[in-house]
């Protein structure tokens, strides 16, 4: 890790890249809101995010809680892709935003899948969350750029 790489700006920066994608996957919905069969995309990598933050934090540890119990049991990975488990994120690096077929109804009989309705609601609340990484990313920077000179702004 160096100086301008940390674990929050490193985490921002996949936040954003994984809203940048879902951005382009509901404006990919809206765009064939007409096509007959399509079925809507979405993007999924909140978990993926979480899950790596986690194992950052844990230093490489897993904690999982088995059903018959509620001590955790810790897994250590020893090199990236030692343990299989499923999607779960051991790095930053796994995180891997996608744009994936959705699992959504039908609305209409020509087996399209996307509502205007929610994919608008959905790029509202994908618009909010990218500028509110930005700007914290932005201050984040901001305060880097104090320490380097002095305290000055």
């Amino acid at each position: 890790m160096d100086l301008i790489s940390s674990l929050t700006t490193d985490v921002m920066g996949k936040a954003l890249d994984g809203l940048a994608k879902r951005h382009t996957a509901i404006t990919g919905n809206l765009a064939n809101v007409d096509t007959p069969k399509y079925k809507r995309r979405e993007v999924a990598f909140e978990g993926a995010l979480a899950s790596a933050i986690q194992a950052q934090k844990n230093q490489g540890q897993r904690n999982l809680r088995p059903t018959s119990n509620d001590e955790p049991m810790i897994l250590r990975t020893t090199r990236p892709g030692h343990i299989a488990m499923g999607n779960m994120a051991f790095s930053l690096d796994d995180v891997q935003p996608e744009i994936a077929e959705g699992n959504s109804l039908e609305y209409r009989k020509d087996g399209n899948s996307v509502d205007v309705e929610t994919e608008m609601v959905q790029l509202a609340r994908n618009t909010q969350r990218y500028q509110a990484v930005s700007t914290m990313e932005n201050r984040n920077f901001r305060s880097l750029r104090g320490v380097i000179s002095g305290g000055g702004s």
